[in-house]
């Protein structure tokens, strides 16, 4: 009896390490599972705040309204609602916590999320247990699944362009963006209603990644434009970084607090425009 037992166990065993290393790894979690969270008739609490999480990605200046500054979505760069590979796919919950040079600190998932919405939404920091936070939190977890605990899964942030051996060069750039990119962001890169503001005060700040010009430029050559990914060269896709770095947008919130309060007076005069989708 004890030998079938083992034997028994043993193959359940060889069974489930056979079915994960087979079966195709979960990157990154199923959009089409998230959305069907909605058709469901109980979901609990865990699994709600996955589904708001998923809407707050896709809908932030709608629901997340009281921290955001600016016109962007969390979708307009982490897209398909963070399950695209090489555009900031949200599968990285295994990864945290981990130390970070831009605060000096360990970070979890809730302040990178707390500070995306300073940053890359020119917004308020929300507090480590609004709502919010804990439904991104939640959606992340959700989207992470299958992933090794301390290993950067695959897809994870943007290309890294390589060294085309000339410096990124504004002006070139200026030129690719009004060829390639002003169809769509507009000529003032305020956007429109199929994409999202580029600079200007609806726009991410100089605190955001997106400022960064590798960060940007890899963005860029990965998924831009639209329908046409990777048609780009590496120059050009620096150029146009560099070009996008150089424009005028709001401030870093840790370098200029009066800067900030008076973006925001600005803001609060300005004629409200149409939300941006993603």
């Amino acid at each position: 009896m004890k030998v079938k037992l083992a034997r028994h166990l043993i193959l359940s065993i060889m069974f489930s390490v056979a079915f994960w290393i087979l079966a195709p790894a979960a990157w990154p979690g199923s959009l089409e599972e998230v959305e069907s969270l909605a058709k469901r008739p109980f979901l609990d609490d865990y699994l709600s705040n996955v589904l708001f999480g998923y809407r707050l990605v896709t809908d932030t200046t709608k629901l997340a309204a009281r921290y955001v500054g600016n016109r962007l979505r969390c979708s307009n760069c982490h897209l398909d609602a963070g399950t695209r590979a090489g555009a900031l796919p949200l599968h990285v919950a295994g990864m945290y916590p981990k130390w970070r040079d831009k605060n000096g600190r360990s970070n979890g998932v809730g302040l990178r999320i707390r500070e995306c919405f300073a940053y890359s939404m020119d917004g308020l920091m929300p507090p480590e247990n609004a709502p919010e936070v804990l439904a991104i939190s939640a959606y992340i977890n959700f989207l992470s699944k299958g992933q090794v605990i301390g290993e950067a899964p695959p897809g994870r942030g943007v290309p890294i362009v390589p060294d085309t051996g000339f410096e990124p060069n504004p002006a070139n750039g200026g030129e690719v963006y009004r060829e390639r990119c002003s169809v769509c962001h507009g000529d003032h890169g305020d956007g429109s209603s199929n994409a999202p503001p580029l600079w200007g005060l609806n726009s991410y700040n100089k605190g955001a990644g997106m400022h960064r010009i590798p960060t940007s430029a890899g963005f860029i050559w990965a998924n831009m434009p639209v329908g046409n990914e990777k048609s780009l060269s590496h120059q050009q896709a620096l150029d146009v970084a560099a070009f996008l770095h150089v424009q005028l947008r709001p401030s870093d919130p840790r370098e200029s607090r009066l800067g900030k309060l008076f973006e925001k007076l600005m803001r609060s005069f300005s004629p409200q425009q149409e939300q941006i989708p993603q």
